[in-house]
């Protein structure tokens, strides 16, 4: 927000993108941002061009009561050209535009070097098409390309960003409610800061809630062969990891899972990841935790769901919610590494930050400063005393001896649910940490 209100208060001329996938929060964020300014705000459905031209001009006869009508990037001229004060419009899900006109970019170029770069204006192009946005607006083949004046892609909140939805949960509540619904704030909207998390759940998992229809919406709206990536993405949430195994399971040509893989980044459902420092083996994590437990818990237990079985279906999420959430913490942790690292937990500069596995080997998280500095990083969702701990830092040197990701010096962090010794603070002088939910709670409500 802050970043478009300095550029309302240029009296130069502003292109700016503004994108990121569905229910992240652009419409509410410039819905915001145009209150109280002259503003035009059109948002672009998959209709015809000439429907779209009539409900411009319409948007312009009720905001500023002018009777302008045709092209909209001739009406843009006109009333640029007219109205003798500074101007926002908004066109949102601008990929319907040029769907229905391919022109439209090549025609708005022409418009701003010939004559909209001298006038006060703001224009806002904004979609959920991520992949339109970032090849055919942000490409060096794109018409507009060196028009825009700023970009902004709009993303999930982080963990620590979901506090303020739920101001009396503690931490172990908050992390159960990012590991259903993640950082997307339409969803988060949708529960309630005083139910408890019990409650909050069966709402996500009762057939009528908005929260239970919509993934597969979603997927049916983003994707030509929902059933393939209902498959896909099955398969994911079983432990399949590997585009081979997947590719198996689901029952897609081992050739083109790719191409559904790549789609399903963009969408920033699923996430390629790679060990650190090395290109090879790849695995297919969830990068969304709403899809994560949709296609976990929902999708696998649609049956009892749907036959008015809610709450068996609910008794077996939560008997077995610990071993989902402890991916889910692992995940966490790897999050606010930077901030461990800020607040002196971690003594590793976040350079680089990753998983690391080879073979039935594998270090949770690793974060280096590469040449300086390792930090090798254990995550355990459970309760843990000093015995279990002297046992996991063994383990954990000793693998991580064999990544050839040691520095000249190493340190090694063992973070747990619940620390059973009193002592759970970080000594600085020791090159073995332990740290629980409560240390973490303490760090995370500090100011950042």
């Amino acid at each position: 927000m802050e970043q478009l209100e300095q550029l309302w208060k240029s009296s130069e001329f502003s292109l700016v993108f503004v994108y990121g996938r569905r229910r992240i929060g652009k419409t509410r964020l410039l819905t915001e941002f145009s209150r109280d300014k002259n503003s035009i705000y059109l948002v672009a459905a998959q209709v015809p061009y000439e429907i779209l031209c009539k409900e411009f001009s319409e948007r312009i006869k009720y905001s500023f009561d002018l009777p302008f009508s045709g092209d909209i990037v001739e009406v843009i001229d006109s009333i640029t050209k007219t109205v003798n004060k500074k101007i926002l419009i908004i066109i949102d899900e601008f990929q319907y535009v040029v769907e229905a006109d391919n022109s439209f970019p090549s025609r708005l170029q022409r418009l701003i070097d010939s004559e909209l770069s001298r006038r006060n204006l703001m224009l806002i192009l904004c979609g959920s098409a991520v992949s339109f946005f970032e090849e055919k607006l942000l490409g060096y083949k794109s018409p507009l390309f060196g028009r825009r004046t700023s970009t902004l892609r709009l993303r999930a909140l982080n963990f620590p960003q979901i506090r303020g939805f739920f101001p009396n949960y503690n931490l172990e509540e908050l992390l159960s409610v990012y590991a259903v619904v993640g950082g997307t704030p339409a969803y988060l909207e949708k529960l309630s800061g005083t139910k408890s998390f019990k409650e909050n759940l069966r709402d996500v998992v009762t057939p009528e809630s908005y929260l239970y229809d919509e993934a597969p919406s979603i997927l049916r709206q983003e994707v030509r062969e929902p059933r393939t990536y209902f498959s896909i993405l099955s398969s994911v949430a079983e432990g399949k990891t590997s585009q081979s195994e997947v590719a198996s399971v689901a029952k897609v040509d081992p050739r083109s899972i790719v191409k559904y893989v790549d789609l399903l980044e963009e969408l920033e459902i699923l996430v390629r990841v790679r060990p650190l420092g090395y290109r090879k083996p790849v695995k297919l994590h969830f990068r969304d935790n709403y899809f994560r437990f949709w296609f976990t818990y929902p999708y696998k237990l649609r049956t009892l769901l749907e036959t008015g079985y809610v709450e068996e279906a609910l008794s077996h999420i939560l008997e077995t919610f610990n071993n989902y959430l402890s991916k889910v913490f692992e995940d966490v942790v790897a999050e606010i590494a930077p901030l461990l690292y800020r607040r002196g937990v971690i003594e590793t500069r976040p350079i680089q930050i990753g998983k690391w596995w080879h073979k039935d080997m594998e270090i949770d998280l690793i974060v280096r400063e590469p040449g300086k500095s390792t930090t090798f990083v254990e995550v355990k969702w459970g309760r843990l005393g000093h015995k279990d701990a002297e046992k996991i830092f063994s383990e954990v040197e000793e693998k991580a001896a064999k990544t050839g990701l040691a520095s000249p010096e190493n340190h090694y962090l063992l973070v747990v649910k619940d620390f059973t010794d009193k002592e759970t603070s970080p000594k600085p002088e020791k090159h073995r940490k332990i740290i629980d939910l409560k240390f973490l709670n303490h760090l995370l409500e500090a100011p950042q």
